[in-house]
């Protein structure tokens, strides 16, 4: 039979266990919202460079207004050509 003092522990213990794992889910739900923030921004700002390739501007413009690397600007554009809309 445990003793009081074991008893305390393995309460604790599992007490610690329950916390970590609340931290580690808030964490985690955290992150999650944080990457689809970023990815939301980042699909909003291919879309502004879609319509900007659209209308004939040039991939620096593209750039200033977006800031988009012009290395992804390049893959919007190829994108946009092989649907037949550059």
């Amino acid at each position: 039979m445990p003793t009081i003092a074991e008893k305390l522990l393995q309460e604790g213990m599992e007490k610690g266990i329950e916390k970590g794992i609340e931290k580690g889910i808030e964490k985690g739900m955290e992150k999650g919202r944080m990457e689809g923030i970023e990815k939301g921004i980042e699909q909003a700002k291919i879309e502004i460079a879609e319509k900007m390739i659209s209308k004939g501007l040039e991939n620096e413009t593209i750039i200033e207004f977006t800031g988009l690397e012009l290395k992804k600007l390049e893959e919007v554009r190829q994108k946009l050509e092989s649907r037949g809309q550059g």
